[in-house]
C-alpha cells in the first residue's frame, strides 16, 4: 500500500513537472498590445470657422471585417491576415466616430458635434453620413483609406452632396511595425476630417 502510495504522489508530480516545462519550454507570452485612432491635433491655419455650427453625425459605417478586434492587413487583393497580438482598444467604428467629432470640432471652432455615441441638443446646421470602405495596410505595405460621405441640410430633407477621398500614405510601413501603422492611420483619418470639413464649409459660401 506505501509503495502504491507513493507511485501515485510520483506519478502526479512528474505530471505536473512536465505541464511546467512545456510551458517554460515554448519561450516568453507575447503580450498584446491595444491601439486607437487618436484625435489629430491641428496647427492654427488649419481652422476653418466661419460662424459657429452644430454639426450631427448620423453614422459612420466601416466594413464588417474591421469589426474584429484583431487588427487587419491585407497580404493580397483578396486576402486579410488579422493580427492576435495586435488589437484595437475599443471597438474600431465608435473608436472612428468619437475621433471625427473630435476632428470636426477642432477644425470648425465647434463643441457642438453630434453622434450616435453622443447626441447634441442642438438643431443641427449641418448632419453627415459617413462611409469607410477600406482602411488598413495594403499589399503595397501602405496604408490606404476609401471613404465617401453625404452632407444633408440641417432638416433632413435635402441632400447638398456627395463626395469621396481615395487617401494613401506617403511612407511604406516596416513589417510588423504596429505603433507605425497605427501613427500614419491617424494622420490619414485627420486627413479625411479635414476634407470632410472643407466640404461643409463650402456649403456656407
Amino acid at each position: 500500500m506505501i509503495m502504491s502510495n507513493t507511485k501515485c504522489k510520483l506519478i502526479v508530480l512528474l505530471f505536473v513537472t512536465s505541464l511546467l516545462c512545456a510551458c517554460m519550454g515554448g519561450g516568453a507570452i507575447t503580450p498584446t498590445r491595444y491601439y486607437l485612432v487618436d484625435p489629430v491635433e491641428y496647427p492654427g491655419e488649419s481652422i476653418k470657422a466661419v460662424r459657429p455650427l452644430s454639426i450631427e453625425i448620423l453614422d459612420l459605417h466601416i466594413p464588417q471585417y474591421l469589426e474584429r478586434f484583431q487588427i487587419a492587413t491585407r497580404s493580397s487583393e483578396s486576402r486579410l491576415e488579422f493580427s492576435d497580438e495586435n488589437q484595437w482598444g475599443e471597438n474600431l467604428r465608435k473608436n472612428l466616430l468619437r475621433s471625427m467629432a473630435r476632428n470636426l470640432s477642432r477644425l470648425l471652432s465647434t463643441i457642438d458635434v453630434g453622434t450616435p455615441l453622443n447626441r447634441s441638443s442642438s438643431a443641427p446646421d449641418y448632419r453627415l453620413q459617413i462611409h469607410i470602405e477600406q482602411f488598413e495596410q495594403d499589399i503595397d505595405s501602405k496604408v490606404k483609406l476609401i471613404a465617401r460621405w453625404q452632407i444633408l441640410s440641417g432638416g433632413q430633407t435635402e441632400s447638398l452632396g456627395v463626395f469621396g477621398a481615395e487617401l494613401h500614405s506617403e511612407q511604406n510601413i516596416e513589417e510588423g511595425n504596429y505603433d507605425q501603422m497605427i501613427s500614419v492611420m491617424r494622420q490619414l483619418y485627420g486627413e479625411l476630417s479635414e476634407r470632410i470639413a472643407d466640404t461643409i464649409i463650402a456649403q456656407e459660401t
